[in-house]
């Protein structure tokens, strides 16, 4: 979709303390071979919970903004069942009654992206509402999380990030946001792992690894087959969105996709789509780890943090969740 008139007005992005790879390596949590894939140097670990991450974030997002409209992404759980996360950090943010919903949206890897296009989408549709707030924070504690081998050639980072939107003028204008999804992959989450009362991952931390490896066995599928349909969809989500942006890859000053480690990033993003590494976040990725759903938002704060962004630069954002669900983005700086 092109979008017209949504620009973002704030951003803001939290990481825990960056804990490095060789010491996982050294203890014996991850091996060394790995480790020589992926690329990573260390990772983001965070001592407080996801929401309080997103209420952080937001603060550094929000500025005199009174947002109607609340969205908060997530991929793993916000930690306490049967609640409301989004709404505890609309609480401590907004301090009111909203005229909109305050709901978490959840696309696994993709949340952050999803809820920046949900939001802009609502905005668009209602006139009576005039700004929205996206949080997003994730975070894998071992306890439930193997974050050193959960999944082949990436590691899980802990962070939290935010974005308010509005209209009439900004730091950033959306130009065009474009979601697209397979979900014949979503087995590959799942494995032949039964549905259960409760979560397993407080008995016995999560490993998607074994759940691929079970996946391939029973539904025919390869692992060349599942890397032609994430480069299929990745393909697709960008393209399109490029061109409802009227720009080009080669035109983006950045283009950033998720996270990944060095072997995931070439294959997954960098050959399929011409990426030069250098206009990427890849070195950034690198030292935080994959932080579930808070990739992406993340970036676009540290590109205005860090003063990367001049009058005209266009941001390529492009988001992948398991199921799977992709998402592109392409922003302008004013």
């Amino acid at each position: 979709m092109r979008f017209d008139d949504v620009w973002v007005t704030g951003t803001g992005g939290v990481l825990g303390e960056l804990l490095p790879v060789r010491q996982a390596v050294a203890d014996g949590r991850y091996a060394a071979a790995d480790a020589a894939e992926a690329g990573m140097t260390s990772v983001s670990v965070s001592a407080v919970s996801p929401p309080e991450m997103a209420v952080r974030a937001g603060r550094l997002a929000l500025g005199t903004a009174t947002p109607g409209l609340h969205l908060h992404g997530a991929a793993g759980f916000q930690g306490i069942d049967l609640w409301s996360a989004s709404c505890w950090i609309a609480h401590q943010l907004l301090h009111g009654p909203l005229p909109g919903l305050s709901m978490q949206v959840n696309a696994l890897c993709n949340s952050g992206l999803a809820a920046l296009e949900v939001a802009a989408t609502v905005l668009t549709a209602r006139q009576d509402l005039h700004e929205a707030l996206v949080t997003v924070a994730d975070w894998f504690p071992e306890s439930a999380v193997d974050r050193w081998n959960l999944d082949s050639g990436v590691l899980l980072g802990d962070g939290g990030a935010a974005a308010v939107l509005g209209r009439g003028g900004g730091a950033l204008k959306l130009l065009s946001c474009v979601s697209w999804a397979d979900p014949s992959l979503e087995g590959l989450q799942r494995g032949e792992e039964p549905f259960h009362a409760a979560s397993p991952a407080a008995l016995k931390p999560l490993v998607l690894r074994r759940s691929a490896r079970e996946f391939y066995a029973v539904s025919g599928r390869s692992p060349a087959s599942v890397v032609a349909a994430h480069v299929t969809g990745v393909r697709t989500v960008v393209a399109q969105a490029l061109a409802e942006a009227d720009t080009t890859i080669a035109e983006a000053r950045w283009a950033v996709p998720p996270f990944v480690g060095r072997t995931s990033f070439r294959f997954g993003y960098a050959d399929p789509l011409g990426l030069d590494p250098a206009c990427t976040l890849l070195d950034l990725g690198l030292s935080t780890g994959h932080m579930g759903g808070a990739d992406h938002l993340y970036a676009l704060d540290h590109l205005r943090r860090a003063d990367l962004l001049a009058p005209g630069d266009k941001v390529v954002l492009i988001g992948v969740g398991g199921g799977f669900t992709f998402s592109c983005a392409v922003l302008q700086a004013t």
